[in-house]
């Protein structure tokens, strides 16, 4: 599925909310099952169920779900 660039902006928006380190985002690639997000400060790995929930139900993602994520931003 081709996604909408709004889902990955605002995941990266939910994400900072979280972890102000993580930035705005930049771009995003498709593989092997999970979308790596590029953002102005490094990069977080979000598997593929994690955008279709974004797209189709946002609410549907859980604070923890987002928190363990924000933790495993990796900077660079």
């Amino acid at each position: 599925m081709n996604y909408p660039v709004f889902i990955f902006h605002e995941l990266v928006l939910r994400f900072s909310d979280i972890n102000r380190e993580i930035g705005k985002y930049i771009s995003s690639t498709v593989e092997n099952g999970e979308c790596l997000i590029n953002t102005t400060t490094g990069h977080i790995k979000v598997a593929l169920t994690m955008l279709e929930k974004q797209y189709n139900n946002p609410r549907s993602i859980s604070k923890e779900e987002l928190q363990q994520l924000a933790t495993e931003f990796e900077i660079g």
